[in-house]
């Protein structure tokens, strides 16, 4: 019997919240991590590209809202009835109550990126029972593609002051 333990490989992990509460956490390996992105541009473009709501010069959405707005526009079209008069007792404030999704991606228990997204933009019924089963494997392959890359773009205003930092900031 050999001593290899499948959690020792599974210290990656991403969590996906809303209103600080877990919806899908998932626990993965990368093979080929490399330190360098930690401190990168590049992670801030993998958070963009996973959970980000205005991307690039069009405004186009990561994976999760691209996900929640797909889900959205079936379960609208699916209740759509043409004939129901809007009266004021049914129109509803989307902004009555803040609901927000946080991403985080986390290494040995340690947060190393989180973002944040306005879930008032999807319905309720979406909000309140998201099912990102179908969308986990896409997700894991853009954070191993992102953090496994061989160079990456590091600011060089702010790796200084990150030196000096050190002993203060949570890594």
């Amino acid at each position: 019997m050999s001593d290899y333990n499948k959690n020792e490989e599974l210290r990656y992990q991403f969590i996906l919240y809303i209103n600080d509460h877990i919806v899908c956490q998932r626990y993965f390996n990368i093979f080929d991590f490399n330190e360098e992105s930690l401190e990168s541009m590049e992670l801030k473009e993998l958070m963009a590209s996973i959970a980000g709501m205005n991307n690039g010069q069009h405004g186009s959405l990561g994976i999760i809202p691209r996900y929640l707005q797909k889900k959205s526009l079936t379960y609208l079209w699916d209740n759509y009835n043409p004939y129901m008069q809007q009266t004021e007792d049914n129109i509803r404030n989307v902004v009555d109550r803040k609901d927000n999704f946080q991403f985080e991606i986390k290494i040995d228990d340690k947060c190393v990126a989180k973002t944040e997204f306005s879930g008032n933009n999807f319905p309720p019924k979406i909000r309140y029972a998201v099912d990102v089963r179908e969308i986990i494997p896409e997700i894991m392959s853009e954070i191993r593609t992102y953090l496994s890359q061989k160079t990456y773009t590091i600011d060089s205003k702010t790796k200084p002051w990150k030196k000096s930092q050190k002993e203060f900031l949570v890594k």
